[in-house]
């Protein structure tokens, strides 16, 4: 017995466990099933992150917005170098805002890794077979530096191919990689990405001591744009969660 087919001859029985060919007429072993559970994710999983996406994409707007408010009143002249007065409407909201959004990113992100390890989980449990990106890649492959530019995607993109397989009673082994990923998904990845690298550049450009309000404005843009990235960045993910949802109830 076990969770997921360990040979393409396995049987999934009426309890949703895998049983090798041998145990089929045994007395005291489950039958097999066609209409057995899939092992599918949470409902109440998928809602809460898509929520939590959704959420702080909307924060990540809100910042951004205030962000090049703050960043235009610099370049005007209306306001000095911050730090160096007492902060502006403008810079309240932007600093407020930042923090919400930083706090519900938290959130989503521990719900999304949720999400991709139990749907993970699903896949095995269908008799997936030669997933590379599994196990322990799905929280490591986020917090190794550089890796964690590529690898998640790599996760995701196995995710999405192997849920578009119909469910079947049988194992679905290697035909998921017939399958295609979405063009939203390499949206979602190419916006993150580019939101990392903007972000990265924007706190160069603007923290350097002595800058210039010149210089803060553009890091301030920058980093507004970074936000505004991340937020088309959740929308998309959030798209493509629900759209695997969908294909797992197949």
């Amino acid at each position: 017995m076990a969770d997921r087919p360990r040979r393409d001859d396995w049987w999934l029985a009426s309890d949703g466990k895998w049983y090798p060919p041998e145990l089929a007429s045994g007395g005291s072993v489950p039958t097999p099933d066609a209409t057995a559970p899939r092992t599918a994710v949470p409902s109440r999983l998928t809602v809460a992150a898509s929520i939590a996406l959704g959420v702080t994409s909307v924060l990540f707007v809100v910042s951004g917005f205030f962000g090049l408010r703050v960043a235009s009143d610099l370049r005007s002249g209306v306001t000095s170098t911050i730090g160096s007065r007492e902060a502006t409407t403008s810079e309240i909201a932007f600093g407020g805002w930042l923090s919400f959004s930083f706090a519900a990113f938290a959130v989503a992100a521990v719900l999304v890794i949720v999400w991709i390890f139990s749907s993970s989980r699903s896949l095995d449990a269908r008799g997936a077979t030669h997933r590379r990106w599994r196990g322990g890649w799905i929280v490591g492959g986020w917090l190794i530096p550089l890796a964690n530019l590529v690898i998640p995607k790599l996760l995701v993109n196995e995710l999405e191919k192997g849920l578009q397989v119909p469910y079947r009673s049988a194992p679905i082994t290697d035909s998921w990689k017939t399958e295609t990923r979405t063009t939203v998904a390499d949206v979602w990845w190419l916006s993150w990405v580019g939101g990392v690298v903007v972000g990265q550049v924007a706190s160069v450009t603007g923290s350097a001591e002595g800058a210039s309000d010149a210089a803060v404005a553009a890091g301030i843009t920058m980093a507004s744009i970074a936000l505004l990235l991340f937020a088309i960045a959740g929308v998309c993910l959030l798209l493509v969660i629900r759209r695997m949802e969908t294909f797992s109830k197949r």
